[in-house]
């Protein structure tokens, strides 16, 4: 039986200190009908060298770089998936390694019909393997449902294959910060989807806060909770008011830091109505009435203990 193309697309950017790492975990797979895809945000150190030194000896791989989409990972990610061949496709971090034969794990189940298929993943701390593991909410090998990770049941860091016909011209949004999720739950909803309880990535977690990136960022980052709002608000309605009533929350959080004050009442005020027993909820009437600047310190505490 032919094996189905896999495409691995590796978006990267200035990442030379891993990415030769990340290559040989792909290369070193013993799939044999491979396609890996460099998509590159036009990096400035040396990256594209990198890379053309390894397609001289693995022609399978091909290097692009991100010229159609603006800058930043959601849309080098689409430059990715442009240039796809594969009827099977992963995307994989530039600074993460791959377990060996981690690819014929998921395709088992692809071939038995399966549109996407998840293992876990492994968390790399300060370069060393902690034997954390990042994948949350499920602990055993079994078929998932759209509902769970709609509600948040499923959550983490997770590695997956996923057949190339989800997509149907799909792509993930380029306004917003991170929020890949969007487009996740979007291939999930009405997919067949089998979870393996193996590791298949080690993932580098790094140190930087991202709690501060965010808040850094508040006005984009609102765009995240607002577009799961608007396209998956009326399936949690249905499935996980509760959890909906986090996402309003959250939309709430970020629109006190953009200084949306109205905006930041309206939502909080649909959270509550929502779940009138998220106890959350009614902390946030309180935060609205601070002080950015202290709202912020508050935040960098509790990282700060959660970290220690």
């Amino acid at each position: 039986m032919k094996q189905p193309k896999v495409s691995i697309i590796i978006p990267t950017y200035n990442r030379e200190k891993y990415l030769k790492e990340c290559l040989d975990s792909i290369i070193n797979q013993n799939y044999t009908n491979l396609e890996i895809i460099v998509t590159d945000d036009n990096s400035t150190d040396n990256t594209e060298n990198i890379v053309k030194e390894y397609i001289k000896k693995h022609p399978f791989i091909r290097y692009v770089k991100n010229k159609k989409y603006p800058k930043g990972p959601n849309g080098n990610k689409n430059n990715g998936l442009d240039n796809a061949t594969g009827e099977v496709i992963g995307i994989f971090d530039d600074d993460d390694i791959l377990a060996p034969n981690a690819i014929n794990i998921l395709m088992e189940k692809i071939l038995d019909g399966y549109d996407m298929v998840l293992g876990n993943c492994e968390i790399i701390l300060n370069d060393k393997k902690t034997g954390q593991i990042s994948g949350k909410g499920i602990t055993e090998s079994r078929e998932v449902y759209y509902h769970e990770y709609l509600c948040g049941k499923i959550s983490g860091e997770f590695w997956s294959l996923f057949k190339k016909s989800l997509l149907n011209h799909k792509r993930f949004d380029v306004d917003l910060y991170g929020g890949e999720g969007t487009l996740w739950k979007g291939l999930w909803k009405n997919s067949k989807i089998y979870y393996i309880n193996r590791v298949v990535r080690f993932y580098r977690k790094h140190q930087n806060s991202i709690i501060n990136s965010k808040i850094n960022n508040a006005k984009i980052v609102i765009k995240n909770y607002e577009r799961d709002i608007e396209y998956y608000s009326t399936d949690m309605k249905k499935y996980c008011p509760c959890y909906l009533a986090t996402i309003y929350k959250g939309a709430s959080y970020f629109a006190k830091l953009s200084q949306d004050i109205k905006k930041s009442f309206l939502y909080i005020f649909e959270s509550i109505k929502l779940c009138p027993k998220y106890i959350k909820a009614y902390s946030m009437l309180i935060i609205i009435f601070l002080p950015i600047k202290f709202i912020q310190f508050l935040t960098n505490l509790k990282d700060y203990f959660a970290k220690n």
